[in-house]
Order: C-alpha cells, then structure tokens, then sequence
C-alpha cells in the first residue's frame, strides 16, 4: 500500500473466473475495506479510486439481456432501497453498491435469482464455443506455417525463440482452466440457486487471482517474444530466431561441437567466420559455427585486402531433447532445400553404410559436399566446399559426437 497511498486511482486484474460471483463480490468488498470504491471496468482490470476505507458490500446481478446499463427506472428503484449502481462488466453483470448495512438485499429469494441467469448462461455457453474455435485457429495459425511445411521441427528449430513454446502453451493451457473454471462455476451456480441455497460470503478469491494474474503474464510474454524476435542486433543478424548475436572471427565457446578444418584436413590457418548459440525447449543445445581455411598471401596485404581462401565448413551440432525427435530432423535434414533469404540449399542427401553411427547421409552439388551424421539424440549437419573427401571422414564425425 505504500506505492498506491502516492495515486488516487489505479487499476487492478480481477479474478479470473467472473462466474464465481461470491468470489468476485468479496474481492470487491475487501477493496472498498482497504480505501479503494470500483469506478468501472477496463479489460480484465477493476478501476478503482480511493476514499474512505468502509465495509460495503457488493452485488453482481446477470444482464437479463444485451444492454449497456440498467433500466433508469430499475436504478431509482435500488436508489431508494440503499443501492447504487456501480458499474457494468461488459457483457454479463450489473455491479450495485451498499454503504448501508441495514439496507436489505437484493436478491431474497434465491430459486428467483437463479430464473434471472437465463441469457447469462446461454450467452456464456455461445462465448464458450467461439472462445474453443477462436483458440483451436490461433493454435492451427500459430503452428500451421511450421508444420504444413516439409521441414516443420528444423522450421521450429530456427525460427522460434527460446522460451516461446512454454510461453505459448502455458497461454494455451490457461486459457483452457479458465475456461473449464467458468463452465463450472456457472453450473455450481445455478444448482445452488435452483436449490434455494443463497450465496456464501465471504469467499476467497486468492488462487483465481494469480491465475489471472500467470494468464495475463503468459499473453505479455507473447506479444515481448515476438517484439524482441522482430528487432536487430548492430551487426545485422537476426535475434528472431533466438540465437545469441555471434561476432565475425569470434571463437567456438567451451563445449561447442563443431567440424574444426585443422582436424578434417591438416589447414595451417583458420579464421571463423561466425559461432552461435541457442538453447530451446526442443533443442537444448543447438551450435551453429562457420570456419575458414587460409591459404598464405602473394605480397603484403594492404588496407581492405584478406588473405585466400582454400576451404570453409559450415557445422550445424543440434541435441536434441529425444532420440525420437534427433531421427525426425534427421529425415527432414536429409531431403533437398531449397536456398532461400537465410537459407543454405542443398540436394537430397543419400544414405550411408555406417559401424560408428546411427545414421549417416551424404550429397554433394557443384560446389559443396555435405555429411548429415546422428548418434543417440544428437545430430551434426555439415556444409564443406574443399578438397578432403568427405566419404572417408566418418570416424572424425562419430569422435565429435561421442565428445
């Protein structure tokens, strides 16, 4: 309370389950308690401004139909019983106030109350089913440019960012609880009213606030994930993907799995080119590193010139969270890609007779060779232009997948 003594007015989530409506109204009157009277609604947020610290109570009352606000005749009726209306929650309850705790309620006769959630409860099973549609499209949306496509893991292992997977289903999952939490609440409702069984006050209301609270998170993070994946390091790559920002002639961390030219075919002087990391929920480890072969220049070397270069590798090291999903990226791996803006093409790759790996597919084009290798759940992809034969290399790639 020492922040909000600096502010007059402020906005709070509420419970996230609105069809808990002894829950909703304790909350309420728990505010009104502490200084803070509810002025209207914003999203899932009450809007409160402070005052007088009272007990008060509050009652929620069912839209009876499709309406802004109550009847002006309704309103002066309730004025003069000591009620004041409040505000309206969009789409399903009138709020009404009481300072006065010898003023009756307004709602006696609980089996009547009950007869009054008639449009409510149709309105919310119709809510529902849009709700399940709208979720089932954004589902299908969100994971259909991935997995229509030939390669939908190695799609999901380069585009999405760490994080955005739990993120995305946590959202999923809570949306779907609170669903179910209203569903229900409705149907303990109403069973209760139509049993003459009047609402119980107080209730709590705790649990449903971190629910709206973790709900609420989940969605921010989202839309955050997809904020920073859209922004630009100064260097020009792309931070979408989640790999860390790599430096040109950077070298490989300490644990990084990669194809090391000095090894594959004797080269005196390497530069690399790039080294990246990534971890994502999928993928615990994924190196991406690019290395140089050197050769020595004719004369000195002026402002802007670099010395030749003889060969270059290409290592792409995923370890994977399952063998199951290390073989389905093997099979994606294996078939033809096409090059496209930030992405490497390559033939369709052939399989290979191995004692030292799981599996190990080859190919080669004009300029490249390529050796796709997996042992266990860990799976290399390598891009080499240069001279060794990369068919006789197949104990140098079990080594660095046994490491």
């Amino acid at each position: 309370m020492s922040e909000l003594g600096k502010v007059d007015s402020y906005d709070e989530l509420r419970p996230a389950n609105i069809y808990d409506v002894a829950a909703n109204e304790t909350w309420l009157e728990d505010q009104s308690a502490q200084g803070w009277h509810l002025t209207g609604f914003s999203g899932w947020s009450g809007l409160f401004a402070r005052g007088e610290p009272k007990h008060c109570r509050y009652r929620m009352q069912p839209l009876p139909k499709k309406e802004k606000a109550p009847d002006p005749a309704l309103m002066e009726a309730y004025q003069e019983m000591g009620w004041t209306y409040v505000a309206t929650l969009p789409g399903t309850f009138h709020v009404w106030r009481c300072d006065d705790p010898g003023a009756p309620e307004l709602d006696t006769d609980p089996v009547v109350q009950g007869l009054g959630y008639g449009y409510l409860r149709r309105r919310m099973v119709r809510d529902r089913v849009w709700n399940l549609l709208a979720l089932a499209a954004a589902i299908y949306f969100l994971s259909a440019v991935n997995w229509a496509s030939d390669t939908p893991l190695l799609d999901t292992l380069e585009e999405f960012a760490p994080g955005e997977l739990t993120v995305r289903l946590l959202a999923v999952v809570l949306c779907v609880v609170v669903m179910v939490c209203e569903v229900r609440a409705m149907r303990r409702l109403l069973r209760s009213l139509r049993e003459g069984i009047p609402l119980k006050r107080p209730r709590p209301y705790r649990r449903q606030k971190w629910l709206a609270r973790c709900l609420y998170g989940a969605l921010i993070g989202i839309l955050l994930l997809h904020l920073v994946g859209n922004l630009r390091n100064i260097n020009g790559n792309s931070l979408t993907n989640g790999w860390d920002g790599g430096d040109t002639h950077s070298v490989p961390k300490a644990g990084v799995v990669y194809v090391d030219l000095r090894d594959l075919e004797g080269a005196e002087q390497t530069e690399f080119w790039s080294c990246r990391t990534k971890v994502l929920e999928l993928c615990p480890r994924m190196y991406e590193t690019r290395q140089l072969s050197l050769g020595e220049a004719e004369g000195p070397l002026q402002p802007g010139d670099s010395y030749p270069v003889i060969s270059s590798a290409e290592t792409t090291h995923y370890r994977l969270l399952t063998e199951g999903l290390a073989r389905r990226l093997v099979k994606e791996l294996s078939r033809g890609r096409i090059a496209s803006l930030g992405v490497y093409g390559h033939p369709a790759l052939t399989a290979a007779e191995t004692d030292s790996l799981d599996e190990l597919w080859w190919g080669e084009d004009r300029y490249y060779q390529f050796v796709l290798a997996r042992l266990g759940r860990q799976v290399l992809f390598l891009r080499y232009e240069g001279e060794t034969d990369l068919w006789q290399a197949e104990a140098y790639f079990a080594s660095l997948l046994k490491k």
